[in-house]
């Protein structure tokens, strides 16, 4: 395996994980939701980059469909991996504490809101208790789970479209 292979998942976790830290570190934490939103789009235009840089620059223009996939697969794993671990670090120091802050202060007014919407079926003397379920459910296992399957789901699907629209490429 070239280690040209892993320019872009580097660089595009060199990018994610910048815009994460620059965005929670530089006091921007309200605006984290839509760093990862944008982050995990940003999944669809590296994937391609790197399957159309590996079909010129690495096999030079001599690839099949499935080779093609593979590609955008070591794509997608290696920078769900890189992704992962900063993710479980990052969640260690400091994400966590973070999360359990924002439900312990917002929590009770959300929870009120969502009773009075007719969304939550619950009375308001059971919030306490609602409030400590969801802390108890910020786990670095969900953290990590969640950003293997968006990567993975999102990457697979854009590499096989990629795969297919590049292999349409040579024939027509």
């Amino acid at each position: 395996m070239s280690p040209k292979t892993f320019l872009f998942p580097v660089l595009y976790s060199s990018l994610i994980i910048a815009a994460t830290c620059i965005t929670f570190y530089g006091g921007h934490s309200k605006s984290i939701n839509a760093v990862s939103i944008i982050g995990l789009l940003l999944v669809i235009p590296f994937c391609v980059f790197a399957m159309i840089y590996s079909k010129r620059v690495i096999h030079n223009n001599i690839i099949g469909g499935k080779d093609l996939v593979k590609e955008g697969l070591k794509f997608v794993i290696f920078s769900t991996v890189i992704l992962v671990i900063f993710q479980a670090l990052f969640f260690t120091i400091d994400f966590r504490d973070y999360k359990v802050d924002f439900i312990q202060t917002y929590g009770f007014e959300l929870a009120k809101t969502q009773i009075k919407n007719g969304n939550l079926k619950i009375t308001e003397a059971q919030i306490p208790d609602l409030i400590q379920k969801e802390i108890n459910q910020v786990t670095l296992f969900k953290e990590c789970t969640s950003i293997v399957f968006k990567n993975m789901f999102l990457g697979t699907i854009t590499s096989v479209i990629t795969a297919v629209a590049l292999r349409a490429n040579l024939r027509g």
